[in-house]
């Protein structure tokens, strides 16, 4: 690998310096589009409201609002990205848990979709309903649903221990009470249950109850137009063999986990851990990105105590729009992120450690989740067997560690190469950053096809940081 996006690697980084953090525009596009094709295959009546959280910059969000996509935005700056890339309010979900009273009083005077995600959020916008004197848009978020382990907990965002939404269980209190609230439209109801959901047995569940509501809704107001099932489509950090492989490892003890952790997995009775067991942030699954959608849309779920096609039980509720907000699944797999090599050592006596002029800070994932990216050198022949090494980065910190499991790398690499880490475009590079031992945040860059570079974020200079 001696290139990148039709440009030589060194270019770029001569440019821009490093560490640094690139975005494909045409894959974004190209995500999009999956998505939109799930839905004209098999529900029209589809939405995208892209979760502007994954990655935000008015020259992206410009991309996706061509491709006929809106957004969901939590903050007052997500939502003027948005409409400076030319996004139409009426195709904005205002969402979140902390709502701003400034972003509350735009999005409602300006016929943003309101995400309400409690009864204090209710009694918000009624207040500022009635004194704007506009009757907005509302769907109702919800939680508390009893799922099981689908996702690593810090991401997790449906259970019954959640920041966000209306527990499930007091919300026909809620519908009976909707005269509290004589100023808002009630369109229908709102789940996200978290991110990086592999399988669709969680989607097909709460799909199930949102439609159960949505016919308590319709017999109470006379319709539910609007049904949201949130984001968390997976991305495939690993392919089946390579997933197969990191759990086999880890059960083994065999050091391919720092510090020997154990991952998700649980010990069996005999005290051994067990491959089968995973739970917390899987890194693969056989529904990536849209395939995840069409596997909802062509399964069944339960309403009333009775299995029924998804799209037959949409029907019968009269054919709802049905949001979804897909944001690491647009971004993720568009992204790279370029990091200077400083050592190559040993740690714990026995295992490879390649240190680099990066930490934790500029690459998020890490942080939360301890993700398997996939890892390159960027140039050089490769050697007889790969190097498998763990990453650390350059904060003085213990848990600044870049790869937690081991990745292979084509070759040694040595002081002064550059490594390529896959799959960054959503998150790593912002959701964490910061100026951490007084180090620079590194630029973001927006490449498209055509040539044309947009910098989402210009490298950190000393005066920035001591200003």
């Amino acid at each position: 690998m001696t290139g990148i996006l039709g440009r030589p690697a060194r270019a770029w980084i001569a440019d821009h310096g490093l560490p640094l953090h690139i975005t494909w525009l045409p894959r974004i596009r190209e995500n999009v589009r999956a998505f939109k094709a799930a839905f004209a295959d098999l529900y029209p009546k589809g939405a995208i409201r892209y979760a502007v959280k994954a990655a935000a910059h008015p020259a992206l969000l410009a991309a996706i609002r061509a491709e006929g996509a809106g957004a969901d935005v939590t903050s007052p700056f997500e939502a003027r990205c948005a409409l400076e890339a030319g996004m139409a309010p009426a195709t904005l979900d205002l969402n979140g848990n902390c709502k701003e009273d400034g972003l509350v009083r735009e999005a409602l005077a300006g016929d943003m979709l309101f995400v309400a995600d409690s009864v204090e959020d209710l009694h918000l916008a009624e207040a500022a309903a009635r004194s704007l004197g506009v009757r907005p848009r509302l769907i109702l978020r919800l939680s508390g649903y009893d799922l099981g382990k689908v996702t690593g907990d810090a991401i997790f965002t449906a259970g019954r221990w959640s920041k966000f939404g209306i527990p499930v269980d007091e919300t026909p209190a809620v519908l009976e009470n909707l005269a509290a609230w004589p100023s808002l439209r009630i369109l229908g109801f709102h789940t996200h249950i978290g991110s990086q959901i592999t399988s669709p047995a969680p989607y097909l569940a709460v799909l199930g109850t949102l439609l159960e509501l949505g016919a308590v809704l319709r017999d109470r107001v006379g319709a539910c137009p609007i049904l949201n099932l949130g984001g968390g489509f997976p991305v495939n950090y690993l392919d089946a063999h390579a997933w197969d492989e990191l759990r086999r490892r880890t059960a083994a003890q065999d050091g391919f986990a720092w510090n020997l952790g154990t991952g998700g997995l649980d010990r069996g009775p005999d005290g051994a851990l067990d491959p089968a067991s995973w739970h917390g942030e899987a890194f693969h699954s056989p529904w990536p990105k849209a395939e995840m959608l069409r596997a909802v849309l062509g399964g069944e779920t339960t309403v009333d105590g009775r299995s029924v096609p998804v799209l037959k039980a949409l029907e019968a509720l009269g054919s709802p729009e049905l949001v979804i907000e897909p944001g690491r699944s647009i971004a993720e797999d568009a992204g790279i992120t370029l990091c200077r090599v400083a050592h190559v050592r040993r740690a714990a006596g026995a295992h490879n450690l390649v240190t680099v002029e990066m930490g934790v800070t500029s690459h998020a994932d890490a942080m939360l989740e301890g993700l398997p990216n996939r890892w390159d050198v960027l140039d050089g022949p490769a050697d007889p067997e790969p190097f498998e090494t763990f990453v650390a980065g350059n904060l003085c910190f213990s848990g600044d560690l870049l790869a937690r499991y081991k990745v292979p790398l084509h070759r040694r690499p040595v002081r002064g190469d550059t490594l390529v880490i896959h799959d960054t475009g959503a998150y790593t590079s912002h959701l964490m950053a910061s100026n951490a031992n007084a180090y620079p945040r590194p630029s973001r860059l927006l490449a498209d096809e055509d040539g044309s570079c947009t910098v989402m974020f210009a490298r950190d200079g000393y005066h920035d940081l001591f200003n």
